[in-house]
């Protein structure tokens, strides 16, 4: 039976053997990675984490069947189906940051509670780092750049594929040369930001033994990229074996990736265990209808909230609305160039330290009119806020909403960070 299916198969560009190796490989990756995929999907307990987790898993279904279809047929694989992976390989970067913040309980408390205990950190940046400003991601506007450094490689590759695509179909050699410039920037600097990030909050990280997460997302792209070049230099040098009519590298670098993505496929397994989020594990937890599980986890809802607000920088990475959540006596013993940012952005101190309030930028005192001007515009970002965080109703689906810790959702409302004021300062005063 093995035997008809692979002879049904049409002919490739790889010795018979190798072909033979690469169909049985990328079927077997399938399978391993779409049994784990819907395992998650059956026990879809915690949205947030999970939707990251499978769309990193999506990854080796993608170049499973993508790299096959190299082997068979390479212009047509190259001109369609390379673009779809090398945009997905991009947007899986982004999507292991995301959960990386996730894990530390989200961007709010980064910065306004993690960090603030944390030594800015210096560039990694031979001779030249130590001469540029330290990153501290307590700063809102140091954590935008580096987010913004990690996604810039997410919005940049669909237009490079695009223009790639004009030089394959045209012939612009000095474009070509260009992109191929243009993306070794964008991607060295999207995986230094991340890197900075994982410096930056190693400590915090480890616990939650995030290396074999890491190791999915690095190894693939180490594959797919350095090993090609690799292979590409032995071809050019004739190496290996060169036939006319196609790139020989380009073909035995997928050939060699199907083979691979068995063992990717078993550290995906490993690495976001559907376990952790069954019945046994979670059994107060409702879960989501198999449907509405997909529906969720590839809507993009919270892609078009990330990407909008991202894009819009200071209007809400700014001060106010990552007002510290550490009492006022530890944000004045924080890093003096971060507590005098905000100092300039009208954060103020009061009862020695133990208290703090808002002042309009550029005034002195905070008059009962600015202060309520203050708390209306507050009021209402808070509100806002709190109705994005929280899980939508979904009417068709009884088990909804589904929350595990329904206290994250109001924890860092400006309401309720005021009310904390309140009550430590009371107990100051006792």
């Amino acid at each position: 039976m093995g035997n008809a299916v692979l002879s049904m198969l049409p002919e490739g560009h790889l010795p018979g053997w190798w072909q033979d190796l690469s169909f049985i490989s990328s079927m077997v990756s399938l399978a391993i990675s779409v049994a784990a995929i819907t395992r998650h999907f059956q026990n879809y307990r915690k949205p947030s984490e999970q939707r990251l987790a499978i769309r990193v898993q999506l990854l080796v279904p993608i170049f499973s069947i993508t790299c096959l279809a190299a082997t068979l047929s390479p212009d047509i694989s190259r001109l369609y189906l390379d673009p779809i992976r090398e945009v997905y390989e991009a947007f899986v970067i982004y999507t292991f940051f995301s959960l990386l913040t996730l894990i530390l309980g989200g961007e709010h408390r980064i910065i306004t509670e993690i960090c603030l205990e944390h030594i800015p950190s210096t560039h990694a940046i031979p001779l030249v780092g130590r001469f540029i400003r330290k990153i501290d991601l307590s700063d809102p506007a140091d954590f935008l750049m580096v987010k913004r450094g990690i996604l810039q490689y997410v919005w940049f590759k669909p237009v490079y594929c695009l223009l790639s695509l004009v030089c394959i179909i045209w012939s612009f050699p000095l474009l070509e040369t260009i992109l191929l410039v243009l993306y070794n920037i964008s991607v060295t600097w999207s995986l230094y930001n991340l890197a900075i990030f994982w410096k930056c909050l190693y400590n915090d990280l480890k616990k939650f033994n995030p290396w074999s997460k890491f190791l999915c997302v690095k190894l693939i792209i180490f594959a797919s990229y350095w090993q090609g070049i690799i292979i590409r230099i032995l071809a050019h040098y004739g190496k290996l074996r060169s036939t006319k009519g196609f790139d020989t590298g380009y073909v035995y670098q997928n050939g060699l990736l199907c083979v691979e993505m068995i063992g990717f496929a078993i550290l995906h397994w490993i690495a976001f265990p559907w376990t952790e989020y069954s019945s046994e594990r979670l059994p107060q937890c409702a879960r989501l209808k198999y449907w509405i599980a997909v529906r969720d986890c590839f809507g993009g809802g919270d892609l078009i909230w990330d990407f909008k607000y991202t894009l819009m920088g200071p209007s809400y990475y700014n001060y106010r609305n990552f007002e510290p959540f550490a009492s006022s006596s530890q944000m004045a013993r924080a890093n003096s160039l971060s507590r005098m940012r905000r100092l300039n952005q009208g954060f103020r101190f009061e009862d020695q330290g133990q208290g703090s309030h808002w002042v309009d930028y550029g005034s002195i005192l905070q008059t009962p009119d600015v202060k309520s001007a203050s708390d209306e515009a507050a009021d209402e970002l808070s509100e806002w806020d709190d109705d994005i965080a929280r899980e939508r109703f979904i009417s068709t689906d009884p088990n909804y909403p589904v929350v595990s810790d329904i206290g994250s959702i109001h924890r860092n409302s400006t309401d309720i960070n005021q009310l904390r004021r309140d009550v430590n300062n009371r107990s100051s005063m006792t």
